[in-house]
């Protein structure tokens, strides 16, 4: 859709008493490049006297609404409506002073089909119903109970108008919020939003998510109902939904190796403990692993890869593709021939059907190391929200591995170093795929980093003080593990 044409008038709302939401929201749709020209809310305080001049003579409510909050803006919505009536703008989008728009906003907004006969769209939303996928990026909505940032068209004006209106006595729509009497509306209209978000209300630092007047999470999407939130993003994918506790989690094994594994006997062992678990390698000297673990397993998309450079996330990327071929893998994870699992199979499993969450962590650009920032800094195109680095190691539900392998972003990457690095929380980032709220941002791996050293430190005897770092660490796969290693002994493979 091309932006400016479908919504040529784009106001935002703010009473010019919330200074400091002023300042945000100018920055925040600076930087996600929305041009919206300030329109003047109106605040409560400045009706209390009326209302309680009313309630002095025994009315209950103001205009129809319960609260003065109510009725301001309700009448706010009227009055921006009215001008862009009056402006005979095709459409009117109407952003809250408290939005905040995903920072690769404008290439994901381009690529949305909007639907002809569209009445309202909503750039994010918090559903009180199922969503129905339309096209990719576009959901048909029912019941949408907030939006921070919604259009209407000029063929709906009037409606909107009417609802707004004040309503008393056995009115239905008497004493009702002005969100209540919009949801009322989506009935006749026809309604649309964007999924996943692309604009919600920020929880702030000095929020948290539990508190119940948090609408969203970190990442954008809506706090409550999120078993109907799952099964929209199952709905996209054309997938069942992944509820906790009830899925059957089967986990593909992605080695990206030079041979053959480190200590075989230790992976045929932790294999061997449940069926549900298949192996791919792509090694890169495939003779390596004849008569191996990794015998029969390699994938036949096999990438010249080099340390630190674009075809280590090439080669990952040809695991994923391969593995998601098998539609009964759940989950997958990425690991080298140093590697070898710190807890047991079946416990992995049952912790991945309590919370099928993918795993891995990453830091932002604001609190990324100075070589991460230089990174960075060679690939200006991505938008300075989007950036996240990673290990080169992790866990990825096949809601994540699906979309993350549905664009290839390598060739914008290949002049990065150490791309592999970023690249796939990154690409999720710049595809809109909300990450703080669909991942758990912990290792996968454990890994001891060599001091002053950009590499990890090897391990033949393996002590007890190792040991205890890495059952605290809580990962589930540690490195690096010589083949002359003594790490088989200690047994954390086994149930």
């Amino acid at each position: 859709m091309n932006f400016e044409t479908t919504f040529p008038l784009r106001y935002w709302l703010n009473s010019g008493i919330r200074t400091a939401e002023r300042q945000e929201v100018e920055w925040n749709l600076f930087s996600s490049g929305v041009e919206a020209r300030r329109f003047p809310a109106i605040a409560p305080r400045f009706i209390s006297r009326r209302i309680a001049k009313r309630r002095s003579r025994g009315s209950v409510g103001f205009e129809g609404y319960q609260t003065a909050s109510d009725y301001a803006w309700a009448l706010t919505l009227r009055l921006a409506i009215r001008r862009a009536k009056h402006s005979r703008a095709s459409a009117v989008l109407l952003i809250s002073d408290e939005a905040i728009f995903h920072p690769n906003f404008r290439s994901l907004v381009a690529a949305v089909d909007i639907p002809e006969d569209w009445g309202i769209f909503f750039f994010g939303a918090v559903h009180g119903k199922q969503a129905v996928p339309i096209s990719p990026g576009v959901v048909r909505s029912s019941q949408v109970i907030h939006s921070a940032a919604f259009a209407i068209r000029e063929t709906h004006y009037d409606e909107f108008l009417a609802a707004l209106e004040g309503h008393h006595g056995d009115d239905p729509l008497a004493m009702s919020s002005p969100q209540e009497r919009m949801t009322a509306l989506q009935e006749t209209i026809p309604s649309y939003a964007c999924f996943p978000n692309l604009a919600w209300i920020g929880v702030g630092d000095e929020k948290k998510v539990e508190e119940d007047d948090i609408l969203y999470l970190k990442g954008g999407s809506q706090k409550s109902h999120p078993l109907l939130v799952e099964e929209t993003f199952a709905g996209i994918m054309g997938a069942q939904a992944a509820e906790p506790g009830r899925i059957s989690p089967k986990l593909g094994l992605l080695f990206l190796t030079r041979g053959d594994v480190n200590h075989p006997e230790i992976w045929r062992e932790f294999i061997g403990q449940s069926p549900e678990v298949r192996v791919f390698s792509h090694p890169k000297d495939p003779g390596a692993i004849q008569g191996g673990f990794l015998e029969n397993t390699a994938i036949t998309d096999i990438h010249e890869t080099a340390w630190g450079s674009i075809s280590l996330v090439q080669a990952a990327l040809s695991l994923l593709l391969e593995a998601l071929k098998d539609p009964q893998l759940t989950h997958f994870v990425l690991l080298s021939e140093s590697c070898v699992p710190a807890i047991p199979l079946p416990e992995m499993l049952r912790q991945l059907r309590l919370d099928p969450k993918s795993r891995f962590h990453w830091n932002t650009l604001e609190n990324a190391r100075d070589l991460q920032l230089e990174r960075a800094a060679q690939l200006p195109v991505v938008p300075s929200g989007c950036w996240r680095f990673q290990s080169q190691w992790w866990l990825l539900d096949r809601m994540a591995a699906e979309w993350v392998t549905s664009v290839d972003y390598t060739s914008d990457f290949a002049a990065m170093q150490h791309p592999e690095e970023a690249y796939f929380s990154t690409v999720l980032s710049l595809l809109g795929y909300p990450l703080e709220d669909r991942a758990i941002n912990k290792a996968i791996t454990w890994t001891k980093w060599k001091k002053g050293h950009g590499s990890p430190e090897g391990f033949s005897d393996v002590g007890a003080e190792t040991i205890t770092r890495i059952v605290s660490s809580s990962a589930w796969f540690a490195r690096k593990f010589l083949t002359n290693s003594n790490i088989g002994s200690w047994g954390l493979h086994r149930s």
